[in-house]
């Protein structure tokens, strides 16, 4: 019964994420404008709502995306799945004037399995940015003129991570692991100039793709506490665009070119586990993305080094599996990213604060349904920049089966 349910909810799941990912845009957000768009905050599992933490985290009940070498504590015969879905509304505040912007859509896909007692694998395909904005009225002057003409422009698209992840247990208290991404997306812009009686539509659709590389270490220097660190190499994304020129009353202008390689820069993260009273999860995790070694400049500010905190608790009854309240799982996180971009001298910096579920699927198995609530603000009102309040919330099924186990009969 158990498994069939599974497969049920399984497939009603992912025809909603069919739906919502061929209709909505996964962001609304007007920094999306910047780059290659806003970067993914969300992951497997239920480290969203551990302010985005698990560097030190294992995989032993579900697929954490954020370290290679945790998937070598994959249990035996044991096959994860974890598929989840975003929602967000946003306000938006430039000056005195607000806007309201919903999205929902796709969030991740992910699969693991060990390979051996030391060893397990998994694949996630999850968002890497996403680009969503919509500029009505802007207004440019006419170079060597007076007169000024104005513009609607739109974006939409961004980029997505094909991720495989390798982990290996040296030791009983040391893992390593290896991970390898392929980056690949569009990015599509619609501009229409409205130049006194004549209007100019331009439509580009930029793809980028490439491959990053990582790797991951954990270690457990005493029972019930875990350190780790993770470190994505700096990598170049080339790019090609098709642009398509259209002139009212006129005929259509395409071409197609190469676009400069957008650089990421390196990243390195550390990250500490500690469990108390065997109930309560305690993790802290730090990243640095050193943008400002890029040597790379946009239209709309200066990429700077980023330094992300995260901060998770998450308290587990840890009683008698047969009370469906001692398999409730309660959790809360914090999360300051200090940001990637500076207008005006002033970073764009980003908080969140997190609370959340794990809700068993049945009593028989590790398998959750994670829920979780963030609230959060971007930016801030000063010298034009936009403040963005947003309220998030993220659903994720995380399955769990066992396999080639041969049955018992009495």
């Amino acid at each position: 019964m158990s498994t069939k349910i599974n497969i049920l909810t399984t497939t009603l799941f992912l025809t909603v994420v069919s739906a919502f990912s061929q209709t909505n845009s996964l962001s609304s957000s007007p920094y999306s404008l910047y780059g290659m768009g806003t970067f993914n905050t969300t992951n497997t599992g239920k480290t969203t709502a551990l302010g985005n933490t698990g560097i030190a985290g294992s995989s032993s009940e579900f697929i954490n995306n954020l370290n290679p070498a945790s998937m070598s504590s994959i249990p035996l015969n044991t096959f994860f799945f974890d598929v989840g879905l975003k929602s967000e509304y946003g306000t938006q505040i430039d000056g005195g004037v607000k806007e309201y912007k919903t999205v929902a859509n796709f969030s991740n896909m992910a699969f693991a399995f060990p390979l051996n007692k030391k060893s397990g694998v998994s694949l996630t395909l999850i968002p890497y940015t996403s680009v969503g904005y919509n500029l009505t009225n802007v207004e440019s002057d006419i170079e060597g003129s007076i007169s000024s003409f104005y513009s609607d422009i739109n974006g939409s698209g961004g980029l997505n991570d094909l991720k495989l992840n390798y982990g290996y247990s040296l030791l009983d208290n040391l893992s390593v692991g290896v991970t390898g991404s392929v980056l690949f997306g569009q990015i599509i812009e619609n501009e229409v100039n409205y130049i006194g009686t004549n209007v100019l539509d331009i439509y580009d659709a930029n793809s980028y793709s490439g491959l990053q590389f990582g790797a991951g270490i954990q270690y457990k220097p005493i029972k019930n506490t875990t350190l780790g660190a993770v470190v994505n190499l700096p990598t170049n994304l080339s790019g090609t665009q098709y642009r398509d020129i259209s002139q009212l009353y006129d005929s259509d202008i395409s071409l197609e070119q190469d676009l400069d390689d957008f650089k990421l820069p390196l990243e390195v993260g550390f990250g500490i586990q500690t469990r108390f009273l065997d109930q309560v999860n305690v993790a802290f995790d730090y990243k640095k993305k050193y943008w400002a070694d890029t040597d790379q400049t946009d239209q709309l500010g200066t990429f700077v080094d980023q330094d992300i905190f995260g901060f998770g608790i998450e308290f587990d009854p840890n009683g008698s599996p047969l009370k469906f309240k001692n398999r409730m799982q309660y959790r809360a996180g914090l999360n300051y990213d200090s940001g990637s971009l500076e207008i005006n001298d002033k970073k764009i910096s980003n908080y969140s604060f997190n609370i959340g579920l794990g809700i068993p699927v049945s009593y028989n198995t590790v398998s959750m349904l994670n829920v979780a609530y963030s609230y959060g603000k971007k930016g801030q009102i000063y010298d034009g920049i936009i403040q963005e309040n947003y309220h998030m919330l993220t659903l994720n099924i995380s399955l769990a089966g066992r396999w080639f186990e041969k049955r018992k009969f009495q």
